[in-house]
This record gives structure tokens, sequence and C-alpha cells, in this order.
């Protein structure tokens, strides 16, 4: 078999429940999506990249960073949704989805389930995680805990803290952090194009609806959804006290 072709989707909203066009604050000088932008661009492996919006002021955003745009309509129910309308027509064997507020997106967030799939053609689609290394981050509703089986299946994410430790568990204690490992989500998704187009065919599920997290859509309609493990951390971006935070930490 031939040469897989890789297309990255940035899907790029302004109106964000949490912080209204968060995608154009900046952190030191560059837009958070200007650093996302930046980030795709040092990953190995894609053909082309672009920005898909359904809002003047990011397109304009994105062409101000010499970035390929793509419009879409406003009514996608996830982020992987507007990729799916965006590529649409296109030619591509895997579509990479990489949210549009993770700033300091390290290149093996995408590179190593991208390995994955290309060395294992029955994956449809895969993402990524990292340990949670920080007390504050188990209870934090912004930072998406995942668990998964041995063969590193997603079994479910969730904002709440999952696993629950319940025979020791003390949030007063910070060595919980050695007894129990706990897992949180990286915001992307690496789709083969026909799986990305069967997602975008189904309905909003009932856990997708509740915890607002596409990828349970996957998994509740009984396909398996592959973790890669990775080292580094990806710090997103969901209120201005993260703003605060990532400005102080470059």
């Amino acid at each position: 078999m031939g040469r897989e072709s890789v297309i990255c989707i940035i899907p790029a909203r302004y109106g964000s429940e949490r912080l209204q066009g968060k995608v154009l604050y900046k952190i030191n000088g560059k837009t958070v999506l200007h650093r996302v932008y930046e980030r795709a661009l040092k990953v190995k492996g894609f053909g082309a990249i672009y920005i898909a919006t359904d809002d003047r002021r990011v397109a304009e955003e994105g062409r101000r960073i010499g970035a390929e745009v793509i419009m879409t309509s406003s009514d996608c129910n996830s982020g992987s949704d507007r990729v799916a309308e965006a590529v649409k027509g296109m030619k591509a064997d895997i579509v990479v989805n990489i949210q549009a507020d993770e700033p300091f997106l390290p290149a093996e967030a995408v590179e190593k389930p991208l390995d994955m799939m290309k060395k294992d053609r029955t994956l449809y689609v895969t993402t990524s995680a990292t340990k949670i290394r920080k007390m504050d981050e188990l209870y934090d509703p912004n930072i998406v805990k995942i668990v998964f089986d041995k063969d590193g299946y997603t079994l479910y994410s969730s904002r709440s803290l999952i696993p629950y430790p319940s025979l020791y568990f003390s949030k007063n204690t910070p060595a919980l952090l050695k007894k129990v490992q706990f897992y949180k989500h990286i915001g992307v998704y690496l789709f083969r194009y026909d799986f990305l187009q069967t997602f975008h065919r189904l309905p909003v599920s009932p856990l997708e609806r509740i915890e607002k997290l596409e990828q349970l859509r996957i998994i509740e309609n009984g396909f398996k959804l592959k973790v890669a493990v990775i080292q580094r951390d990806s710090p997103c971006v969901d209120t201005l006290e993260d703003i605060k935070r990532l400005r102080a930490m470059e």
C-alpha cells in the first residue's frame, strides 16, 4: 500500500461558551490561534494545514498569520463536525483535528497517534493523553479526564475525576498522585477520512450532550478510540485565568 495523505484542520470558533473569542486573545504578543498554527507547522507529515471557522474575525486572523482558511456553517455540533464539513470533497486518507485552544501543543501529541494509525490500518480514530501531574487539575472541569483499557482503547472521558479511588482517597493527600495514575485528554483527534464522515452523520449522543465532549459520541456508538500516551503536557485555554497563567509561564 502507498503512502497515506494527511490533512490537518484547526477548527476555531469565536463563540466559546466559557471565554468568548478566546482564540484571539494574545499570549505575549501572539494570539492563541497563531500559536496553535505555529505548533501545527512543526508536526511532521501534514500535506496541508487549514483553519476552519464560521467567524469573520477568526478568518481575518487566520489569513493574517498566513494560514489557508475554510469557512464553514455556524451550526456545527463540535470541532470534529466542523472538520468533517471543511474536508468534504477533499482527498485525504487521514484527517487531523487540532483544537484551537492548545497553544503549546507538543508535536508528539499528533505524531505518536499518527504513527500508530500508519502502522495499524485497522485503527480509524486516535487521540492523545498525558499523565496528570498537578493536584488542582483533578478537580478542574475544564481538564478532561480519560480512562482506557489494557490495549489503550478509551473506556470513558469525563470532566469529573475518573477513576475515583474510593478506598484511600483524600484531596489533602498529595501522595495520592503516586498511588493512582490519572490521565488528561489532549485536544487532538485523528480520523480516517471515511470514519470522520461516519462520525459527522451520527446525532449528538446523550453523554456527549451532558459532558460536552465530542469523543463520547464515538464511544456511545460502539466505536473504538485508541489513545497514545505522551510525555509532555499541553495546557489548554478555557478561561481568562488560563490566559494569565500561560502568559506568566512563557
